[in-house]
């Protein structure tokens, strides 16, 4: 199939005039969206002390959202491509906050965690559609940058929501509050953001793209390395406040706040990775550098002999790099589709490879953790770190 001569025929936007405006107001989306994701840790002790429940009982809450990505990305990223990147971003904005207004008022635990469903929905929508959006939007000279920018988004959203959840007087305002923001957003970006110009006679055969992206290896393997990422950074993240609480003496308190440190850090490496990206450095070449050291400091990390003081700074390191990861990854995925129009759905391919790792990798490190200890937690990420080097020079690691 010639995949270039596709039905759909979009008038591309990326010569048209830069609104740093709206790209900024796009990225503010996918933190708002994020909010929504860093709520429920933060949650639980209220959760469960309002229904009755125990901690392990609640790990439905948490882990919904990953679920939900792993089966409804790529149909996410075909739902872009049919109706159009702005009104699949509108839709998963406005679904989030009715689901979390519902969430805010349930009156049962199997209400809360059915609303939790529901908002799983509309965050994978806004995944895909938005660095579907800002694909679009943004001159392929800056793309990379863009990109950079877009991958805090997750890591700002849930330092917010660590920060400033405690101080809302409970976890149901948390909920209305989060709601109130997400379909503010909607309605913003219902005013502001463009649609995409569509060919009048286009009619766009998702299924036809959705068959092509998946047989092609490019997307394929770059998916592949987000899940490889994923393996590392969950592997450490998933049980780091405990960690912290065992290896640093930290108090329950303090193991939160440095944990948000830790995730802040992620930023970090974010913002670097557009940067040199944009400098020209290889997308390739900067994957396997930040892989290799990622899992040599994972190794590091969990081993008996490190010395307390040292396993912050450690794991604020670790975070950093493993930051370059996703913005790299992210800034490949449009160009790394067949066509330039199955940005969309090479997009959804990738978040299904993120949603993959994320539902992985807790649970392997749980099971390992078990098993053998925190140094088999360190081994897990030292594989993860080995195949994304191995997956780092795979075609379509690179923006375009």
């Amino acid at each position: 199939m010639n995949t270039r001569a596709s039905t759909l025929r979009a008038v591309p936007q990326a010569e048209a005039r830069f609104d740093r405006a709206v790209v900024v107001l796009v990225i503010l989306a996918g933190v708002v969206s994020a909010l929504h994701v860093g709520k429920a840790p933060i949650a639980m002790n209220g959760v469960a002390r309002d229904f009755g429940l125990g901690p392990a009982d609640l790990g439905g809450m948490l882990s919904v959202f990953a679920v939900v990505g792993l089966l409804g990305s790529m149909a996410a990223g075909l739902l872009a491509m049919r109706c159009g990147d702005r009104r699949v971003l509108v839709a998963g904005l406005c679904i989030l906050g009715l689901a979390s207004l519902a969430g805010g008022a349930a009156p049962a635990y199997g209400w809360l965690l059915a609303s939790r469903v529901v908002e799983g929905l509309g965050f994978v929508l806004v995944m895909v559609a938005a660095p579907a959006a800002l694909n679009r939007l943004t001159p392929p000279a800056r793309r990379s940058v863009v990109f950079g920018f877009w991958s805090t988004f997750m890591g700002i959203g849930i330092a917010l929501s660590m920060l400033l959840g405690p101080m809302l007087g409970g976890w149901r305002m948390l909920w209305r509050l989060d709601a109130a923001l997400a379909l503010l957003m909607a309605l913003w970006l219902a005013w502001r953001l463009p649609a995409p110009p569509v060919a009048a006679d286009a009619r766009p055969d998702a299924w036809q793209g959705a068959r092509a992206v998946l047989r092609c290896w490019p997307p394929l393997r770059l998916a592949l390395a987000f899940a490889a990422y994923n393996l590392q950074f969950f592997a450490l993240m998933a049980f780091l406040p405990a960690f912290l609480g065992q290896r640093a003496g930290l108090s329950e308190g303090q193991a939160g706040l440095a944990s948000a440190f830790v995730v802040v850090a992620n930023i970090l490496g974010n913002v670097a990775a557009g940067a040199l990206l944009q400098r020209g450095v290889p997308a390739g070449r900067l994957m396997a550098a930040a892989c290799t050291l990622t899992g040599a400091l994972g190794l590091a990390v969990f081993l008996p002999a490190m010395p307390a003081p040292a396993v912050i700074p450690l794991c604020t390191l670790f975070s950093a790099l493993a930051g370059v990861l996703p913005a790299v990854l992210l800034a490949s995925a449009p160009g790394a589709a067949p066509a330039p129009e199955l940005a969309p759905m090479s997009l959804g391919l990738l978040m299904q490879g993120n949603y993959l790792g994320q539902v992985l990798a807790p649970a392997l490190a749980g099971l390992l953790l078990s098993a053998v200890g925190w140094p088999a937690v360190g081994v897990q990420i030292a594989v993860g770190a080995l195949l994304g080097v191995v997956l780092a020079g795979a075609p379509g690691t690179r923006s375009r």
